[in-house]
């Protein structure tokens, strides 16, 4: 009886709930619906809940739901075409279109929302030097519908420096805006002691927290603190070479150091600072560097080769070497001797100056010796540098030129030509010749042959003095005249000829000044200086000695005047004087 009761309940359940169904269905038809279902996972593939499922009709919101834990969610709508938004922070907003035709149910399966916050890194796993600095190009991206703000956090061994930058500022927040992409770079700074192998990892925090990890491999290098353009120079016996460098502290702390250098035996290298004193340490702050020059002596007596000098910094974390190159030879000293002016004219008793050059073309140093011949007897020669030093060797490094003034003293008396001669200059092992010609263009000398410069004259006449001279030179005198420097007053003086144009060798030639003074000059000697000149020589000055007296009429008048003046002061005395 029991079990045929509980048949019974069964067949009536079974019965009702086939009516309901049917019941739903018919309702269903009637409105014309249909049910929409899906599941909302992540990338990983887990269920997404309190997802937010929109239904669009021309851009109308007909219908909207949310997803349960398990990611789940049914909507039903009317036939037609649908957009489906489903939206969630932390999560990319995504557009599902669809146009459901027929009444029921439709299942749109798995549908995956990746995080609205994306976060690449281009390298990942990278090779690189101690104390080097590198540069990773990272992308952060929006794809969600609302904006993000952005923490960034790198994480790196101790003693590195790590950042993320855009351009030159460090960012450490950032907003990403709906859609935006933004590039950033992440730069490591490796110290020098770093080796091996490193993990970086890089954090973005916002909506969601992502992350990178970066594997470094550090192959470890040893810091240079030299830095020198020229490793290698040509060095002679006996020389000295110059390398010029700079100590440069390439860490991010403070370094000192001792420095020290090593050269081949009975050779001398010392560093040397820009003041001309000697470096044995530097103490230099981050960044600091000073300029050094390292010093090589050569030995005589070396050999031809190639020679190794090393420098050395040597700390307490590290040590530092350069190595530097000399290469020894013999040189040769090739003298060479110039001039942009091979002919020079001087006139007899003066002196013609040559402009010289002299250059060592060769890749030695050394003394060149400068000799002149082939000049006639009573000339004399001299050399000297732009300074006036008077010089008889010179001193030329490889490679130098110098400029020298070559002069030649010519004698009086001599009389016009041309002197063809050479200048030499030389080594023991090897000379230069330079031809030279001086042009003479004669003796010029000039003189008084009037033996008294003496002269009387009267008050108010007009006297005449000659002045003879004559060319005492082996040349001609053009332009010949006298000049007045000194005219007393009350004189005029005037001379004939005014110029004499030619005075050939030994001719004479006579000037004649006019002198006329003013009847009321007082008595007395006067002087009139002049000197005679030509555009080739002058006479020193002269002074010309005139005697001035009185007119004797003058005093005959002047004695009867004053007699008379007697005569008529006795008769005015006799009578008027007894009244």
């Amino acid at each position: 009886m029991l079990n045929k009761s509980i048949l019974q309940a069964f067949h009536a359940g079974l019965l009702t709930s086939i009516l309901l169904l049917s019941l739903t269905l018919t309702i269903l038809f009637v409105k014309g619906e249909i049910t929409i279902t899906g599941k909302i996972i992540d990338v990983n593939g887990n269920p997404i809940e309190r997802v937010e499922v929109e239904a669009y009709s021309d851009q109308s919101l007909v219908e909207k739901t949310h997803t349960s834990a398990n990611g789940y969610f049914s909507i039903s709508l009317a036939s037609g075409a649908y957009e489906l938004i489903l939206e969630k922070d932390g999560y990319e907003t995504r557009s599902i279109t669809i146009s459901p035709q027929s009444i029921g149910h439709r299942n749109l399966g798995n549908i995956i929302l990746d995080y609205s916050l994306k976060f690449s890194v281009s390298q990942l796993k990278i090779r690189v030097k101690s104390m080097s600095e590198v540069g990773i190009q990272v992308t952060l991206r929006n794809k969600g519908s609302k904006d993000e703000l952005v923490d960034i956090e790198v994480d790196a061994p101790s003693g590195w420096e790590a950042g993320m930058y855009s351009d030159s500022m460090q960012v450490w927040r950032l907003k990403l805006f709906p859609g935006e992409t933004q590039s950033l770079t992440l730069i490591l700074r490796i110290p020098f002691n770093a080796s091996g192998e490193y993990l970086i990892k890089t954090r973005v925090i916002g909506s969601i927290v992502r992350e990178e990890e970066i594997s470094v491999q550090v192959d470890k290098e040893e810091p240079q603190i030299f830095i020198a353009n020229q490793l290698s120079v040509q060095g002679l016996c006996g020389s000295s070479v110059n390398f010029e460098l700079m100590v440069k502290n390439p860490l991010k702390k403070r370094l000192t150091s001792q420095i020290s250098v090593s050269a081949p035996w009975e050779w001398e290298a010392i560093v040397l600072r820009e003041d001309g004193k000697r470096l044995y340490d530097v103490s230099l702050d981050p960044g600091e560097y000073v300029k050094v020059v390292l010093k090589v002596s050569v030995p005589e007596d070396a050999q031809p080769g190639r020679y190794r000098v090393r420098i050395q910094a040597s700390s307490q974390e590290f040590t530092s070497s350069q190595e530097f190159y000399v290469m020894v030879t013999k040189g040769v000293f090739n003298p060479k001797v110039y001039t942009g002016t091979p002919y020079v004219e001087a006139y007899a008793g003066s002196s013609a100056s040559f402009p010289i050059e002299v250059e060592n073309t060769g890749d030695s140093d050394g003394i060149l010796s400068i000799n002149v011949t082939q000049l006639p007897v009573g000339y004399s020669w001299k050399l000297s540098d732009p300074n006036g030093n008077i010089l008889s060797k010179v001193y030329l490094k490889s490679n130098e030129r110098k400029k020298l003034n070559l002069v030649i003293d010519v004698p009086p008396l001599e009389e016009p030509r041309t002197i063809p001669f050479l200048l030499e200059a030389h080594t023991a092992e090897s000379s230069s010749r330079l031809g030279l010609t001086l042009g003479i263009l004669g003796f010029y000398s000039m003189s008084y042959e009037t033996r008294s410069f003496y002269m009387e004259t009267t008050a108010g006449s007009e006297s005449s003095f000659v002045i003879e001279i004559k060319n005492n030179g082996y040349s001609v005198l053009t332009s010949v005249k006298p000049i007045l420097t000194s005219i007393p007053e009350k004189f005029r003086v005037e001379y004939t000829p005014e110029l004499i144009p030619f005075l050939k060798p030994q001719e004479r030639a006579l000037f004649t000044l006019r002198i006329k003074t003013d009847a009321d000059i007082s008595a007395g000697d006067y002087f009139i200086s002049f000197k005679v000149k030509s555009d080739q020589y002058s006479l020193p000055e002269r002074d010309l000695r005139i005697l001035i007296r009185q007119r004797i009429e003058i005093i005959v008048i002047g004695i009867a005047m004053i007699v008379i003046l007697l005569i008529l002061l006795y008769w005015i005395r006799r009578l008027y004087g007894r009244r």
